[in-house]
């Protein structure tokens, strides 16, 4: 007995799925099964980490009275952006038409999903008992509260991707339209909605303005595009269904549009600073301080602006460096940085109260040192989406969009021609490139897994 997913027979036997993945496990190569066994150890080390981190709650995290949100926050707000980002470079493909932008889609509506659904775990642990806050979201609306925006439109973009890639790997076209209009749509108003629930706390002079939301888009743009970097070098570098059109669109595109958000993203900073230090506003400038030359000097200077910006953006305009592999090494540096940033954006705005209601400081900072268990959920939740991607991108069928090589997608051509095309790919025809293959499975008892 099986089930059809993805033009697929997925055996449901037990045993027949058993013994497919000890051969499956046998076949790995070697080089694979480590990568496996060091993400499976460290998934391991954040289930350890949430397990402890429920049933006490804050009492086994490093925040306080005084310095509320930790790393846990970081890392929400961080793989949260990180979902619009995917969707917003994307859509320039999906939505526009982009061409050079088109063979981001499967693997950008994979990763926005695992980042969403990794956001919502890790909140949900920081949160201790989320359960209250779901039905509280529902049996109590608060619909001047910007945090009851960000859940009800967060909890849509969840339900948009899920149909998005559903639709996407069992060919429903004209649904899997709609669903990325609909995300690209919700990547935009999701982020700033996040950026508002900062920006109305006029106690937190760092968050506290109009600009928070805006800043939040930008830093979507630049995390989104630098993991869709990540993956498509490796695309690349391991020759992966569609590496071909990796190679000749999807990296130059990946490129250019990281060496301009980069570019943005420094006069944001640029802004931002100068904003801090020449204002007037109550205990920006302290929080300010804190960033250039104080607690939080060293992570900015040298992770944020460094490591994340001018690197980056070094080797992405240097000659010699403009190779798939400088793009892996930029996009990874930005990546980290804007992790880096995220975790300096909340610590910013918590480190310098400006009234005593903010908190009440025994020195001019506030400190905070995240605890084990705190960094064990945000490896664990790292670790968890590098798994899962990886097993997504060996046994699904990764290669480009049927509907935009049919031309069904962007409408030139007819829902038939698609289906033709989609058929004729499966098949192993009308495929030239090989985009739309995937990396052979294991048949077992008329199945394959």
């Amino acid at each position: 007995m099986s089930v059809r997913l993805a033009d697929r027979d997925l055996p449901t036997d037990p045993r027949v799925i058993a013994r497919a993945m000890r051969l499956r496990v046998a076949a790995t190569p070697r080089p694979l099964r480590i990568w496996y066994g060091i993400l499976l150890v460290l998934c391991l080390v954040g289930a350890v980490g949430a397990v402890l981190c429920l049933p006490p709650g804050w009492a086994v995290l490093g925040t306080r009275p005084s310095f509320e949100w930790g790393i846990l926050i970081s890392a929400y707000v961080f793989f949260a952006i990180t979902t619009s980002g995917l969707c917003l470079a994307s859509s320039l493909g999906t939505v526009f038409g982009i061409e050079m932008f088109i063979p981001l889609e499967k693997r950008h509506a994979i990763l926005a999903l695992l980042c969403l659904v990794t956001a919502f775990g890790v909140i949900a642990l920081d949160l201790q008992f989320p359960v209250r806050m779901v039905f509280g979201a529902v049996l109590s609306p608060s619909p001047l509260s910007p945090m009851w925006w960000m859940g009800v439109f967060y909890g849509a973009y969840l339900v948009f991707l899920i149909v998005e890639v559903l639709s996407m790997f069992t060919g429903r076209w004209q649904i899997h339209r709609v669903a990325c209009v609909l995300s690209s749509i919700t990547a935009i108003v999701a982020p700033t909605t996040l950026g508002a629930v900062f920006g109305v706390l006029s106690s937190r002079p760092y968050w506290h303005g109009a600009f928070t939301p805006p800043a939040m888009v930008a830093a979507a743009m630049l995390s989104g595009t630098a993991l869709l970097g990540i993956v498509f070098a490796c695309v690349h570098r391991f020759r992966l269904a569609g590496f071909e059109r990796v190679a000749t669109l999807a990296i130059p595109a990946i490129r250019l549009l990281l060496t301009i958000i980069l570019s943005v993203t420094v006069l944001v900073v640029g802004w931002q600073t100068a904003w801090g230090l020449y204002g007037d506003v109550p205990g920006l400038s302290d929080a300010t301080a804190a960033i250039l030359v104080g607690p939080l000097a060293l992570p900015f200077w040298v992770f944020r602006v460094f490591l994340g910006l001018v690197a980056p953006l070094a080797l992405l305009a240097l000659p010699r460096t403009r190779t798939p592999g400088g793009l892996f090494a930029a996009s990874c540096l930005a990546f980290a940085g804007l992790f880096a940033d995220r975790a300096i954006f909340v610590s910013a705005g918590q480190i310098a109260p400006a009234t005593a209601v903010a908190g009440v400081l025994p020195s001019p900072f506030a400190t905070y040192v995240p605890s084990l268990v705190e960094i064990s959920v945000v490896v664990g939740a790292l670790a968890f989406l590098a798994l899962v991607y990886t097993l997504a991108e060996l046994h699904l069928p990764m290669g480009e969009h049927q509907g935009h090589l049919a031309g069904a997608f962007l409408g030139s051509g007819t829902p038939a021609k698609a289906a033709g095309t989609a058929a004729g790919t499966a098949a192993g025809e009308g495929d030239p490139t090989g985009a739309g293959r995937s990396v052979p499975l294991v048949d077992i008892g008329g199945g394959v897994l």
